[in-house]
């Protein structure tokens, strides 16, 4: 198996990482690419794609990168790269190298101590690490991002421990096939360590899995000049700490160094000088490990918070604090009212962007920004996203008196968001538009799905009704519908201060036996070729005579009227005509979704 080593123009710019069949992306943000670069400036937050496949690397070009990839002397856009052969990215070289990892000996000493013993050994320089590890939490603290944090606590063990060369983050899994080298997570080390440095995986699968405890190897300098053995280049020792962690095993810190004016310890010697030096920076290495563990557990916390600040509003989440959290996602049946909204024109876009797709993704994913966080203001539960659709739902997993009221908030703050952009034709959601349908009644809401895989989801008829008003708008040439149930219970409010309700047609869905009512729901504050609440009204009795059969009186109304989506829906189904067709029932049948 070969590795990919990168290398910038500072020693300490380095990592390697195994190449394995799968697609991974090479970039400067960590937060973007699964191989981050963050040293170099000239390379793109996200840059490349590289694909291990028949024992060369593939190397493709993204179309957003700013600069260049140069292979053999040459800038290319996609390229294989055999082992052996290298590429650069701004002042960053990338070296495709498939040489052997050499294993170290037996270590010629070992110096292992159980958490239990290590918390009785005192420091031999016990200011100084004290100086250190006070500093720990708070370096670590104000770290942004996870690779960040890891990069602190590197820095740390560098400090802490005086003879230390190299430090490490490392993971060997428990299911590692044999042979596989120990991936380097993070490392921070002095200059003069080898780009082809890597950890022996013999101590860290002692100290994982063996001895589940920190580890020393010692090794003789005789021993390692007498074989090919690089990657130490005069390293004789290494320790290893298990880093405390249940959800993720397989985790540890790995510090490697120079043994310069100590030696090896004396067999048995657990109190000369030597030993009790050693045994110190395994205490400060635990230490170190168990804070990060600690911390790292804490951060994953916040991203889990993170994670359901997506689906819940902030109300919510306050209250799911105080329950268990697998009882309240428990499917049940409930009352609730589904927002359903689709993102119309980013297929055209599609078709115009199909090779620079991210720009586009970009802002679909600001429109979609906008749909779910109007729907977290409004204390509702954004539940789905479907290419470019967003839904969310209102009465679970805590019951909603004014559910009705809180959805249609949503719908018009979508409404209100993207008038003010569309107001720009410089602004990167202009030509998109929306639909919204909006349907209350009983469903099956809570955590949906397999065995194996689930999501907080709902589900049921009221659901389906949601997005075929949606797709409804299409028809009316309106941009949110309301199903009998919502038009019903907004029309009983009085006065409501965020908007009104027209009955816009009595309509049998195509594909469904059941007939409803749709309605559109409008803000107060009008807009161009809006319907104000007094020509709503006038547009219901030009429907109530539609519906009757007296299509002549509609049409002369509806001839007052703006020109606007329901005015031509009607005058489409009546096509001039004074009256209706033999066995007019006032509804509508339509003949499409």
């Amino acid at each position: 198996m070969a590795d990919l080593v990168a290398q910038g123009p500072e020693q300490t710019q380095q990592w390697r990482r195994t190449l394995r069949p799968v697609t991974v992306r090479l970039g400067r943000s960590p937060g973007v690419s699964e191989w981050a670069v963050p040293w170099d400036p000239k390379i793109s937050r996200l840059h490349a794609t590289l694909t291990w496949h028949n024992g060369q690397l593939h190397v493709h070009r993204l179309p957003n990168s700013r600069n260049r990839i140069f292979h053999q002397g040459e800038s290319k856009e996609d390229f294989y790269a055999r082992p052996g052969e290298a590429f650069t990215i701004g002042d960053t070289t990338f070296s495709v190298v498939d040489q052997p990892i050499a294993e170290p000996p037996i270590p010629a000493s070992e110096v292992t101590c159980s958490g239990e013993h290590l918390r009785s050994v005192a420091y031999v320089d016990a200011a100084e690490r004290i100086e250190v590890l006070s500093s720990l939490p708070e370096v670590i603290r104000l770290a942004m991002t996870e690779e960040e944090m890891e990069m602190r606590v590197v820095e740390v063990l560098l400090r802490g421990i005086p003879r230390a060369v190299a430090a490490a983050i490392v993971r060997l899994p428990p299911d590692c096939p044999e042979g596989m080298p120990v991936e380097i997570r993070t490392m921070e080390h002095l200059p003069g360590l080898p780009p082809t440095f890597q950890p022996s995986r013999r101590l860290v699968h002692d100290a994982l899995y063996q001895r589940g405890q920190s580890v020393m190897h010692i090794w003789d300098k005789g021993e390692l000049r007498s074989i090919t053995y690089t990657q130490v280049a005069g390293l004789d020792w290494a320790l290893c700490t298990p880093i405390p962690d249940q959800s993720a095993p397989g985790w540890a810190l790995y510090i490697t160094g120079h043994l310069i004016g100590v030696g090896l310890p004396k067999p048995g010697g657990r109190n000369n000088e030597r030993t009790a030096i050693l045994t110190s920076d395994l205490k400060f290495a635990q230490v170190v490990a168990d804070i990060f563990s600690a911390l790292r557990q804490v951060t994953s916390l916040q991203r889990r918070e993170g994670v359901l600040s997506r689906f819940f509003s902030r109300p919510v989440r306050a209250a799911l604090a105080t329950q268990d959290i697998d009882q309240v996602l428990q499917p049940r049946e409930t009352t609730v009212t589904v927002l359903f909204c689709d993102l119309r024109g980013s297929c055209r876009m599609h078709d115009a962007s199909a090779l620079d797709l991210f720009p586009l993704w970009q802002r679909v994913s600001a429109a979609l920004g906008i749909m779910s966080s109007s729907i977290l203001d409004e204390d509702g539960v954004c539940n789905d996203f479907q290419g470019d659709a967003a839904m969310g739902f209102w009465g679970w997993p805590l019951p909603q008196e004014d559910q009705i009221e809180r959805a249609t908030r949503a719908a018009l703050m979508i409404r209100r968001r993207f008038a003010e952009v569309a107001r720009d034709p410089r602004h990167p959601l202009a030509g998109f538009s929306y639909g919204i349908g909006i349907a209350h009644g009983s469903a099956l809401a809570g955590r949906l799905g397999t065995s194996d895989q689930f999501k907080v989801d709902v589900f049921g008829p009221t659901v389906n009704l949601a997005a075929r008003l949606e797709g409804m708008t299409k028809h009316f040439g309106v941009p949110i519908l309301l199903d009998d149930a919502c038009s019903a219970y907004l029309q009983k409010v009085e006065g409501p201060a965020w908007g009104h309700v027209r009955r816009l047609a009595r309509v049998q869905p195509y594909g469904m036996t059941r007939v409803l009512t749709v309605s559109e729901l409008l803000p107060l504050e009008s807009e161009p070729g809006m319907c104000t609440p007094e020509q709503a009204l006038r547009y219901e009795q030009a429907l109530d005579l539609f519906q009757g059969g007296r299509w002549q009186d509609a049409q002369q109304i509806l001839a007052s009227l703006p020109d606007e989506g329901g005015k031509k829906f009607l005058l489409s189904c009546m096509q001039g005509k004074p009256k209706p067709p033999p066995g007019w029932n006032g509804v509508v049948a339509l003949a499409v979704k």
